[in-house]
Order: C-alpha cells, then sequence, then structure tokens
C-alpha cells in the first residue's frame, strides 16, 4: 500500500520499439544516452512483460 505522505515516484524507464531489427528497448526516462538495454524481440519482450504485469494484479489496491 502507498502511504499518504508518500510522493508517487514515477517510472524510471521509457520502453520504445521496435526497431529496424524488430527488437524493444528498456532505456532511462531521462534518455537513451544514460542507459538502455536491448529486451530482444517484440513479441517474446511483450508476452514477458505482460506475464509479469498480470502476477502484480497492479489494478486492484490492497485493503488497509
Amino acid at each position: 500500500m502507498i502511504e499518504p505522505h508518500v510522493p508517487v515516484q514515477r517510472a524510471l524507464f521509457q520502453i520504445e520499439g521496435p526497431d529496424e531489427d524488430g527488437c524493444v528497448w528498456i532505456c532511462s526516462a531521462e534518455g537513451r544516452d544514460v542507459w538502455c538495454q536491448n529486451l530482444g524481440p517484440e513479441k517474446p519482450a511483450a508476452d514477458v512483460l505482460s506475464q509479469w504485469l498480470a502476477s502484480r494484479n497492479c489494478d486492484q489496491a490492497e485493503a488497509p
């Protein structure tokens, strides 16, 4: 649960792509020059991210 007095932090990354090779990239929210990592081909990367998001149950808030 997020405490009311704690500011919500934005994501520290952005997702880009697919590029000309069909790959997806995760990069610093401050820009590609800070850091950037290839996550691989679009479909497998999307599948892994989707599975992770589903496991987090992000849409439901925890009860106090």
